[in-house]
């Protein structure tokens, strides 16, 4: 069996010219959501196709929305992330999700992800670091999104008595801290009792799991 050999840093090549666009028509239109197709050339030969998907109609800027992983460090290393429970009506179901909005006007994904995170859960985080773009359903959509990691103190005094905004009460999105340790199983076994698990969250959880499996 050969096996590919890794690329340096300075060995990454450069994305591909992309395909001229012919043709971009709007089929359908909301406050939040536009359906379009767009006509282009296939890279391969050329070929005039169709592809159609959703975009939102709210972006801002470069990114469209972002999440926020927070974590408390516990002093007997049992550290805690912590994440919303709301209804998905596209779903049909509960979620476990990460905090996570939509970027605003002259807003940073920083300052979009800690306000995000106070309005959800009344808490303040402290910037860790953040991932670049991803785009979770690139088939479907162009919505791409940010994940911003960050830390609570708990012994500040905004996080003594941490209170969500009025809208998000409203919208029935409670919090819950779930262990590090292990989070990937926690997550499976609210999978497997009915609950909706956002692909950002198992993504980290499954890294994490990798990393600790394979010693890495």
């Amino acid at each position: 069996m050969s096996h590919a050999k890794p690329l340096s840093a300075g060995a990454i090549p450069q994305a591909p010219a992309s395909p001229s666009t012919i043709e971009k028509k709007t089929l359908a239109a909301s406050k939040f959501l536009r359906f379009v197709n767009v006509d282009y050339n296939r890279p391969v030969d050329s070929a005039k196709v169709s592809w159609q998907y959703v975009e939102r109609t709210t972006r801002k800027g470069d990114v469209d929305a972002v999440n926020i992983f927070a974590i408390l460090k516990k002093k007997d290393g049992n550290h805690v992330v912590l994440v919303v429970k709301q209804y998905r009506p596209p779903l049909g179901k509960y979620t476990i999700e990460l905090p996570a909005g939509l970027v605003d006007n002259n807003e940073s994904p920083k300052e979009a992800a800690l306000r995000e995170l106070k309005e959800e859960t009344g808490y303040v985080g402290q910037f860790v670091g953040s991932t670049g773009q991803q785009f979770l359903s690139p088939g479907l959509t162009n919505e791409n999104m940010v994940t911003i990691f960050a830390e609570i103190d708990p012994d500040l005094p905004e996080n003594r008595n941490p209170k969500q905004s009025k809208e998000d009460r409203k919208m029935g999105i409670t919090k819950e801290w779930l262990p590090l340790k292990n989070l990937h199983e926690t997550l499976a076994k609210y999978e497997s009792h009915g609950w909706g698990v956002f692909a950002g969250l198992y993504a980290v959880a499954h890294g994490l799991y990798i990393k600790e499996r394979m010693g890495l």
